[in-house]
């Protein structure tokens, strides 16, 4: 953003350089805009049924067990 100081700056250069500031700035907002400009669309993600993997994965009963590698640190 342009505060108010560069502003008068810019105002008060020459017209040829003043053009050849606008041209340059334009130039960096044509980069800047192939770069930015063209995002790539992904497709829209399908949505998983609920209850999709129901009795297909399975917690074993004893999950939340401490276990025997660790009881010298317990």
């Amino acid at each position: 953003m342009a505060t108010h100081d560069q502003y008068i700056e810019l105002s008060s250069l020459p017209e040829e350089v003043r053009l050849k500031v606008v041209d340059f700035i334009a130039a960096l907002m044509e980069q800047w805009e192939k770069g930015h400009g063209k995002k790539k669309v992904h497709p829209p993600k399908k949505e998983l049924p609920f209850g999709q993997f129901k009795d297909k994965i399975r917690v074993s009963p004893d999950f939340d067990a401490p276990l025997n590698d660790f009881k010298d640190y317990m």
